[in-house]
């Protein structure tokens, strides 16, 4: 028996909602790396949580994974702001310093996601992210699953969808998705 998956193209309202991965990590550092992830756990993004994440990493003798944490939590409050750039930098930066810390990939994936990228490289960020087990799986699995639906694999992005629901039940942008789609059996 065949199933075929169909979604409305028109939509993928989930892309331009998408958000950050909630505070990339936590890092242990004083104080400083402190305020830097409760600024990006609770999505503040001023310029005083941007200027604690640099207290942080300039005068805080952070050990590689607090150093990469804080990285992380300092480009989810830039890539807020739209600054995407800055974002990418700091994510790089800690992929560079920790290639095991999933949030910088999931990170770095969903900014590029929301600049409207669907190209090949993306994907491999997701999938590194999952294969560290990222704290964020249903995002994860969301954004592999507008990657995805971007690039014409709808029966891929049905399942991340529906993976995501399973993982998050109570967050709507999977399941908005998920009622495009119509499951047909043949």
């Amino acid at each position: 028996m065949k199933t075929l998956f169909t979604a409305a193209v028109a939509g993928l309202a989930g892309v331009t909602a998408m958000t950050p991965a909630s505070a990339g990590t936590f890092s242990i550092g004083n104080s400083y790396a402190l305020d830097c992830y409760q600024a990006a756990h609770v999505r503040d993004h001023d310029t005083n949580a941007i200027y604690h994440c640099n207290l942080a990493l300039d005068q805080e003798g952070l050990d590689a994974g607090n150093r990469a944490a804080t990285l992380v939590n300092r480009g989810v409050l830039f890539m807020r702001n739209r600054n995407y750039s800055m974002a990418e930098r700091d994510f790089h930066r800690a992929m560079s310093t920790d290639d095991g810390n999933p949030e910088a990939y999931l990170n770095m994936a969903i900014s590029r996601l929301q600049q409207n990228e669907n190209d090949t490289s993306v994907m491999p960020m997701i999938e590194k992210a999952l294969a560290l087990n990222t704290k964020e799986q249903a995002l994860a699995y969301y954004s592999r699953g507008v990657l995805n639906e971007r690039n014409g694999a709808i029966r891929q992005a049905y399942y991340d969808y529906k993976k995501a629901h399973e993982l998050a039940p109570d967050w709507d942008e999977p399941s908005r998705d998920l009622e495009r789609y119509q499951v047909v059996k043949k």
